[in-house]
């Protein structure tokens, strides 16, 4: 075991199956330290924590539990914004004491829960040259166009409204991402776009610096667990029957649109009556008001299908049982849209059909065209097109070479 150490302030952690634990933990698995964690306690997923039990690289993380998640992060389900900021202040404060304690090297901190980033400047500015800042970003805070999202914040009831300006300003603040951006070490992103959008909302004088202390790990898998391993040997029957299952895993909201979508469905329906036998679309996740209310109105719910959310497990047959992998991306006039699905990974690994409505300026969209796929724009009739082709042509199977998106790139 190396005597180097790394502190990771990351909120959750592994085994809690979430987008940002898993990115965290593959950014310092192959790390040269040994790492002590300080996290928040949540749910643990235990399929997950069987993975990590055979992870040799788990062995040197240190973690240790401190405050409730749910109790440390407000949601607007649960509104324990009081009791969220006391917890918050109690998770810093104990990490900016074990960071005292102990002779670190390195100190990470991840973007969600954004307030990790207090707890790294903090660090840094007690502690300066002896010891490296690294902040990750998987996606942006400062000026991120989900914060002004003016049709969801129509729908929204006036204590609604006030629980999303609370929560925008605890937990999403943009003086979060300018902290680390000024005085981090080195900032981690996700993806290029995601990147150069960041870089872009700071002063033209200071972009330099920004990018020389920049890094860009791609979403990755690690190959020796059986939860990927069992994606990637998956050989789908192609044309197996009909409909074709078109299935979306996640939340559909704010810039996130399927208007277009469901009014292509709707037109459809209209020129092929019986298009429901051919085709039909699925929805694992959180769906807006405004599309339910869509669906009912265009008389299309036999055709576009919703559901609650489902566990990651549930979602992962799920995956593997249907035809075609539904991507709706993030709709933005703006030259980088910086925002990238995290699932989209799981669909390279599945190496399946996959209907994208992805406009050009998204990093989704230039991944998938680079291996093959075919995405159309925030369209109807590029929405139609698409589905006809689908429909005439059959789901295909694509094969490519995963190398590229092996956990090879970690923290250094």
């Amino acid at each position: 075991m190396t005597s180097r150490k790394l502190l990771a302030i990351p909120g959750a952690f592994v085994p809690t199956n979430d987008t940002v634990t898993l990115i965290s933990y593959k950014h310092l698995r192959q790390a040269p330290y040994e790492i002590d964690v300080v996290a928040l306690k949540a749910p643990i997923d235990e399929s997950l924590k069987m993975e990590l039990e055979q992870d040799p690289h788990y062995k040197k993380f240190n973690v240790e539990y401190t405050y409730e998640y749910d109790k440390t992060v407000a949601t607007l389900e649960k509104k324990n914004v009081l009791e969220g900021i006391i917890n918050i202040f109690r998770y810093t404060r104990k990490a900016i004491k074990k960071a005292k304690e102990n002779e670190y090297q390195v100190v990470y901190t991840s973007s969600i829960p954004a307030f990790t980033h207090i707890a790294g400047w903090r660090i840094k500015k007690k502690m300066g040259s002896k010891i490296k800042w690294i902040a990750s970003f998987s996606d942006p805070l400062y000026k991120s166009p989900y914060k002004y999202d003016e049709d969801s914040f129509r729908e929204y009831s006036l204590l609604t409204k006030i629980g999303f300006h609370v929560y925008i300003a605890i937990y999403m603040n943009g003086w979060y991402e300018k902290i680390a951006m000024k005085y981090a070490d080195e900032i981690v992103y996700i993806s290029e776009e995601q990147r150069n959008f960041m870089i872009s909302n700071y002063p033209i004088n200071k972009q330099e610096k920004l990018k020389d202390k920049s890094m860009v790990i791609p979403l990755n898998y690690i190959p020796e667990w059986k939860m990927y391993q069992k994606m990637i040997a998956h050989q789908e029957v192609i044309n197996k029957g009909k409909p074709y299952k078109i299935v979306h895993f996640g939340r559909i909201y704010g810039h996130r649109r399927i208007e277009k979508l469901l009014t292509a469905l709707k037109e459809m329906k209209e020129e092929y009556p019986q298009i429901f036998d051919v085709i039909q679309f699925e929805q694992y996740g959180e769906l807006l008001p405004r599309y339910i209310k869509m669906i009912k109105e265009y008389d299309i719910e036999d055709v576009f299908v919703y559901h609650e959310k489902i566990s990651y497990g549930e979602l992962s047959e799920k995956m593997l049982d249907c035809d075609v992998l539904a991507l709706y991306d993030t709709i933005l006039d703006t030259e980088n849209q910086p925002y990238l699905p995290s699932k989209i990974l799981e669909y390279i690994l599945l190496r399946k059909e996959i209907f994208a409505i992805s406009p050009k300026n998204s990093p989704a969209n230039r991944l998938l065209c680079d291996y093959g796929f075919l995405c159309c724009e925030y369209d109807v009739e590029a929405i139609k097109n698409r589905l006809y082709y689908i429909i005439e042509n059959g789901p295909q199977k694509y094969n490519y070479d995963l190398k590229p998106f092996e956990n090879e790139l970690y923290i250094k």
